[in-house]
């Protein structure tokens, strides 16, 4: 997605849509897009990273009738999103 906003020339609203994206917790789509675009320097990729895992946690842990080889299998599937992610980027 972030090489076709590029060629369709978006590239002075991708710090609005990495903003949106943030807030709304999707920080792995904000690493990509900030990397992309080049704005790494104003969206840091380590705490976006932290943050996603932070939020995985607490959303996997907080949900009430699952068990816990499935607060596992979502903390794991998020884990690997991260490693996937510094992996592409060279981080």
């Amino acid at each position: 997605t972030p090489e076709l906003c590029l060629s369709l020339g978006l590239a002075a609203k991708m710090p609005g849509i990495v903003e949106i994206l943030v807030s709304s917790g999707k920080q792995i789509e904000a690493v990509n897009f900030s990397h992309a675009f080049g704005l790494v320097d104003k969206f840091p990729q380590v705490p976006l990273l932290k943050a996603y895992l932070k939020d995985a946690k607490k959303t996997s842990q907080g949900k009430s009738g699952i068990s816990q080889n499935e607060v596992i299998a979502k903390e794991l599937s998020a884990l690997r999103a991260v490693i996937k992610c510094i992996e592409e980027h060279k981080l």
